[in-house]
């Protein structure tokens, strides 16, 4: 697969982070293993650097990055929007659009999709490159998805992103962008759970949290969410917090998404049963086993099926 364009999530696994990325290499072995992952593929690596070569963007790139100050944040600002600038002005290639294309294709009729930078150099052990790239939830038809995917390319060139790589040794023009597209989960209820306890570093306790409507009320920052630990072997709720949530994420008609109140009987409302918080503990616990660390792992539940978004290594134990 070293060369292919496109390659779907049951194809990859966990070592294939040099042909898309880390969040899609991760996706890809859970995917393998059975669990309940939206069904999707990914723009590999090896089509964004070709995209670079017949486009010939990588001397102009070069050419920003030159003599750049990574210290001065005027100058990253500057650069990002320079090399954003020239990702607009270039074209998907033909081989390229049709591929990206026809795996859409398969995934049904105008499907709403969720798409995902997935950096080469993220997810891993010891890096994390959390949300330093873009995404975009909600992409319906085909041009608007290849306009996302080259934007999800342009991402990795963010002021964030380039100054990460610099403290971290990575050099900017090593690093390659995949993109994954998935299933668009039309998520009633969306958080995050933590396998051990990042912030008291207690290996005895799970941390989930949770929102009404799609993730991105966590991921921001934007809502605070239901707190709950749990112990990892007796289910126990050790602590929990239940604050009052006035807003959610919810996916707009035909494009992106947007922020509506919460119905009044789920303001003050619990977001996970008893019964959920224990199938997530259930869950966390397989995902951890399988990556063999713990982890940092996305969810969302649509139509009382729960779903995995993500999952990477927690990098600050």
């Amino acid at each position: 697969m070293a060369e292919k364009l496109c390659a779907w999530l049951s194809e990859i696994s966990r070592h294939d982070v040099p042909l898309v990325g880390g969040k899609g290499a991760n996706l890809g072995d859970m995917a393998r293993a059975s669990l309940p992952i939206p069904p999707g593929f990914v723009v590999t690596a090896p089509a964004y650097r070709q995209m670079i070569e017949k486009t010939g963007l990588g001397p102009k790139i070069e050419a920003q990055l030159a003599g750049l100050d990574r210290e001065v944040n005027q100058q990253l600002q500057q650069v990002e929007a320079q090399i954003r600038h020239l990702f607009e002005q270039v074209p998907v290639f033909g081989e390229l659009s049709e591929t990206i294309v026809a795996c859409y294709r398969q995934l049904g009729h105008n499907v709403p999709v969720a798409v995902r930078s997935s950096a080469t150099a993220e997810d891993l052990a010891g890096a994390s490159f959390a949300g330093q790239q873009e995404t975009f939830l909600n992409v319906v038809g085909e041009a608007a998805l290849l306009e996302a995917v080259r934007r999800c390319w342009a991402s990795l060139f963010t002021a964030q992103a380039i100054f990460y790589r610099s403290q971290r040794g990575f050099i900017d023009t090593q690093v390659a962008m995949a993109v994954v597209v998935q299933r668009m989960i039309n998520a009633e209820k969306s958080g995050v759970c933590f396998t051990v306890d990042p912030v008291m570093r207690n290996y005895y306790q799970m941390v989930i949290e949770g929102v009404w409507g799609l993730g991105e009320g966590i991921v921001s920052g934007a809502i605070t969410p239901d707190h709950y630990k749990i112990d990892r072997e007796t289910y126990e709720i050790i602590y929990e917090f239940v604050p009052d949530k006035k807003m959610m994420y919810c996916r707009a008609g035909e494009a992106g998404v947007r922020v509506e109140p919460v119905p009044p009987e789920k303001v003050s409302a619990r977001i996970l049963t008893e019964s959920e918080l224990r199938h997530l503990v259930d869950l966390g616990r397989h995902i951890e086993a399988h990556f063999g660390c713990p982890q940092d792992i996305e969810w969302g539940t649509e139509e009382d099926r729960l779903y995995l978004l993500q999952s990477r290594p927690i990098t600050n134990l």
